[in-house]
């Protein structure tokens, strides 16, 4: 019981962390590039690969999907960017955001404390000088609580493989890929951060209590998940804006269905592509994100009018 309650403990405080880490994060950033970014998405999306560059770049920067997504919707709303070039933005924002991904997988969790520090320090300078680096120092030290909050939940992790209770119920359900999804799809559209879900995935996954089927059904829930945002934001706006929240989650949710129509050849994809990098098991998950993010865009991409006609006939 008292190993249960640990592990409990752990989960809470460890999600809690890589939530706020993450959410921390990514508004410091969005805080020093925010006229920036809305320049860059009105003036540099002309068409809709200029569009799908821009949203990658952008989201990279700021590291949240969903701020970018949010960003984008209002500015349809407002009539300053088209819905066609919106969802090119989309396809771009949803490979941005994996790039948060890749930096969990790296081995670089023990040096928490460093970027702590140093984002405090930042913060600290900036309160008395400039704004600037004040968020750069917010978005440093959120790094360091988001590296903190995967630390404390790799700490549950021999708990767990000594509970029979607990274990019992990751060999029982942890190679489902559909079960995966469905816990993935809620969980990101509780937390409203696919970063802090996948995050959760790399620490089972790396620690063998899931299957790499299941983790790959819980990645397809978190890009689901994470449109839920989108929706709740659309609510009351123009019928552009609505299009843009339907065109990205109808976007996440066929892809999705098609990875698990195909998910051992998806399986085989991702490892041929980490064997081929010299990489260790450990990327698998960070990397089957990328990769499914990539082959979904250039999926859409040579059918984005077709696609746009069909939101605009659904959505009217």
């Amino acid at each position: 019981m008292v190993v249960i309650i640990i592990i409990i403990i752990n989960i809470i405080v460890g999600s809690s962390c890589l939530i706020y880490g993450v959410n921390m994060l990514s508004n410091g950033l969005e805080r020093i590039n925010l006229q920036y970014i809305k320049k860059m998405l009105t003036r540099c999306t002309t068409n809709v690969i200029s569009s799908l560059l821009i949203g990658t770049i952008i989201t990279a920067i700021v590291q949240s999907s969903t701020a970018v997504t949010v960003i984008t919707i209002g500015l349809v709303n407002t009539g300053v960017l088209g819905f066609s070039q919106a969802v090119g933005i989309i396809y771009g924002a949803n490979i941005g955001t994996t790039i948060t991904a890749q930096f969990m997988s790296f081995n670089i969790v023990d040096y928490f404390p460093v970027f702590i520090l140093l984002g405090v320090i930042l913060w600290l300078i900036g309160n008395t000088r400039k704004q600037p680096v004040k968020h750069l120092g917010k978005a440093i030290a959120g790094f360091g609580i988001m590296l903190l909050g995967i630390k404390i939940l790799n700490w549950s992790i021999p708990y767990i493989q000594k509970s029979t209770v607990v274990k019992s119920l990751f060999v029982k359900y942890g190679k489902n890929p559909y079960l995966g999804m469905i816990i993935g799809t809620i969980a990101t559209a509780i937390v409203h951060s696919s970063s802090a879900t996948v995050g959760l995935t790399i620490v089972l996954y790396n620690a063998g209590l899931i299957s790499s089927d299941a983790a790959i059904g819980l990645i397809l829930g978190d890009n689901i998940g994470t449109c839920f945002t989108s929706i709740l934001v659309s609510i009351g706006s123009s019928i552009p804006a609505k299009r843009t929240a339907w065109a990205h989650t109808l976007y996440n949710i066929i892809g999705s269905l098609l990875v698990l129509l195909f998910l051992t050849p998806f399986i085989s994809i991702v490892n041929a592509f980490t064997s081929s990098l010299g990489q260790d098991s450990t990327r698998f998950v960070a990397n089957a994100h990328t990769i499914f993010n990539i082959l979904s865009a250039l999926a859409f991409l040579p059918f984005t009018k077709q696609y746009v006609n069909l939101i605009k006939w659904l959505i009217n």
